[in-house]
């Protein structure tokens, strides 16, 4: 029996690596190989491609312009993009309908939004090959281009209810719209880290034995939300002074402006002892393991929140905004602490409660592992995916 061969195309060209490529790469190596055969494509070099070269037979870098995402919102912009839909669509179809008959896929899974790939769409509905948008954090309102590409998708696959919500609340009418939640291979994080190596990666990230350290990862880009953890010091320090905070994370292309405000607040506010930026790390378990405190402090409404399920996967004691997938992912009060978004005091006032009883934080550490497991395994997210890729194919 033939195998179906699936493309799967993440089209990020920002330079950053971030959730959407390590929920792919635990799709695609999860994925049963007797009935899957999977193809990743990627529109630029990035630093996890050997990685997935281990658990794919093929992984292609397509040469083409940027990705065509939707923003026809009127008539009159219809008018005025005209021009751009060709370009960028109706041209393009030549390219990509030959990269398809190379390829020969029976489904092609977009790997970012529906309202972006477009091209992809037009040339698989001219072709007669199923598509899938994997829907991993668009904000609405979709355009009038992005409502007419949705009804020819096969499926939206979201990664929380909250964001199922976006879709299904502006009347957006794919074939088959669900949710399915991201994973972790737990074998990539719940490993034990010995106490000598804790020790050592804090002494190399000059932290002292005694000092608490509160850890934050992600791109630095305002949405994430670093200064509020910064302006949250401001508070913590007067009554805890054995505090440390590590940013960890690369500062994406838009995210300079923020990342000098970022550095002015920890200046005005003589923290520069005690907030540390990494940059982009790849070691993020040992970094989890050395943290006391994880953070994640976004701003607007997180889709899901990959780096909260891999600090779960630590036992993590963890403090998180409410809105969006971290309020799916975390118990509050049992597996984690949920906060209003760009709340310094709230924030201040959960970080000195776990400081004040770390037996207590670390027994939310342990129901966070456990919610981990129960909830959040690779192996539930490969086989919900799954369920969407037998549901199009026989319909």
């Amino acid at each position: 029996m033939a195998k179906t061969r699936i493309l799967y195309i993440e089209s990020n060209r920002d330079g950053t690596v971030g959730g959407s490529y390590y929920s792919l790469f635990y799709l695609v190596e999860g994925l049963d190989k007797n009935i899957y055969e999977p193809i990743v494509m990627f529109y630029e070099e990035n630093p996890l491609i050997e990685k997935f070269e281990k658990v794919v037979k093929e992984v292609i870098i397509f040469d083409h312009d940027s990705p065509f995402s939707g923003c026809i919102r009127s008539f009159g912009n219809f008018i005025k993009f005209i021009p751009r839909f060709v370009r960028d669509i109706l041209w393009a179809q030549f390219e990509i309908i030959k990269k398809i008959d190379e390829i020969k896929p029976d489904i092609v899974h977009l790997n970012n939004s529906y309202a972006a790939n477009h091209d992809w769409v037009l040339a698989c509905k001219l072709k007669g090959v199923k598509i899938i948008a994997h829907d991993r954090g668009t904000m609405p309102p979709a355009s009038l281009q992005t409502r007419f590409f949705v009804r020819l998708l096969d499926a939206i696959i979201s990664v929380s209810d909250s964001y199922l919500q976006y879709i299904t609340g502006q009347g957006l009418k794919p074939k088959l719209a669900c949710r399915v939640y991201n994973g972790l291979a737990l074998k990539d994080f719940s490993g034990q880290y010995s106490t000598e190596q804790r020790n050592q990666l804090r002494k190399n990230l000059d932290v002292n034995d005694d000092d608490i350290l509160i850890g934050m990862v992600g791109n630095i880009i305002y949405w994430k939300g670093q200064i509020v953890l910064v302006k949250a010091m401001t508070r913590i320090v007067k009554k805890q002074q054995n505090v440390k905070v590590l940013l960890v994370g690369k500062t994406v292309s838009g995210g300079e402006a923020y990342e000098h405000d970022i550095k002015t607040c920890i200046s005005q506010n003589k923290l520069n002892d005690k907030i540390f930026f990494t940059g982009y790390r790849e070691d993020i378990p040992a970094l989890l393991d050395a943290f006391d405190i994880f953070i994640h402090a976004s701003v607007e409404p997180e889709p899901f929140g990959r780096v909260i399920i891999e600090a779960m996967a630590r036992k993590k004691p963890i403090i998180a905004t409410k809105l969006g997938g971290p309020s799916e992912i975390i118990v509050h009060g049992e597996s984690g602490v949920l906060i209003a978004m760009n709340d310094e005091i709230a924030m201040a006032d959960a970080i000195l409660n776990y400081i004040a009883d770390m037996s207590k934080a670390e027994k939310i550490g342990q129901n966070a592992f456990k919610r981990v497991v129960e909830k959040f395994s690779a192996q539930n997210m490969v086989q919900g995916v799954e369920a969407v890729y037998n549901e199009i194919l026989t319909h």
